[in-house]
């Protein structure tokens, strides 16, 4: 595994950027990586094919020169004990900036503050984490999807979900890696997407018994190949909500997962990446 020295982090001043500050410090200063924050504005949708645009590129240009002055100390004392922090202001698609700047700096680690909306989180992820998720090429550390979940800063106990594919290897390597930079413990689950009321029916039940037992003989084969040895479960049910359940009943404080085929067209990874964000009560990070 590959070391962490470059983290970006994307800014928009809002109050989940300082709510998810310490959590990027504490990886930061674990790894002894080097922070970058990018702050990007947007300019409205079709302002450059609007003729009377121009009439307010004044104001824009204002707007940009105070939004400058707060990024210039924007988190300033939360970073104070890292090496400079890089900040860099751009104008363009935000997710699109975020993605390229990341594809061409040599970024290993991209931490996204998401934006929870109270009993909405569940059904809204954001335009930007959502295409951020599906474009970037380096890993993403999700913040909770959530505006009433605080953020660990020290990591206890890592969750890694896994479908026992072939890129489950990578993803559980990574994870084994997380957990040791870290020291802490790690645990795997992979979930069978059956109907809930499977397990409470006695035949269903039993069948579902059956594939359990399989899944536990393909986690085992799996963990060999990666190399990753250590505790493992297998649930069923409704995936994210499972892997939601089992990260609060064990408190775990990260919850590592794979999107290897998130840019497959109907690819079922990219649905359940969303799920198991919006889901979770605590950091994810797709690999």
């Amino acid at each position: 595994m590959s070391q962490l020295k470059h983290i970006l982090f994307p800014v928009d001043f809002s109050e989940p950027c300082r709510i998810f500050a310490p959590v990027v410090r504490t990886v930061a200063c674990r790894a002894g990586a080097r922070v970058t924050m990018l702050n990007t504005l947007e300019l409205p949708s079709g302002y450059y094919s609007n003729p009377y645009a121009i009439l307010t590129f004044t104001d824009i240009l204002q707007s940009m020169r105070h939004e400058r002055a707060d990024f210039l100390n924007f988190l300033r004392d939360d970073f104070a004990s890292l090496p400079p922090v890089s900040r860099i202001s751009k104008h363009g698609d935000i997710a699109q900036t975020i993605v390229d700047y990341a594809r061409h700096r040599d970024v290993d680690l991209i931490m996204l503050p998401t934006h929870g909306v109270g009993l909405f989180r569940r059904l809204l992820l954001g335009s930007v984490t959502a295409k951020v998720l599906h474009d970037a090429e380096c890993p993403i550390w999700t913040s909770a999807h959530s505006t009433e979940i605080s953020h660990a800063e020290r990591l206890r106990k890592v969750l890694c979900a896994v479908n026992l594919r072939d890129e489950s290897v990578d993803v559980m390597r990574y994870a084994a890696w997380l957990a040791r930079m870290y020291g802490t413990q790690l645990r795997f689950i992979n979930v069978l997407a059956v109907g809930e009321s499977w397990t409470v029916r006695s035949f269903e039940a039993q069948f579902v018994a059956r594939m359990e037992l399989e899944a536990r003989a393909q986690m085992a084969e799996v963990q060999a190949r990666a190399g990753t040895p250590g505790d493992a479960t297998v649930r069923s049910g409704e995936i994210a909500r499972c892997v939601r359940r089992e990260a609060m009943e064990w408190e775990a404080d990260l919850i590592v997962i794979g999107r290897g085929v998130i840019g497959e067209p109907f690819g079922r990874l990219r649905t359940e990446t969303y799920n198991i964000i919006r889901e979770s009560s605590c950091s994810v990070v797709s690999v």
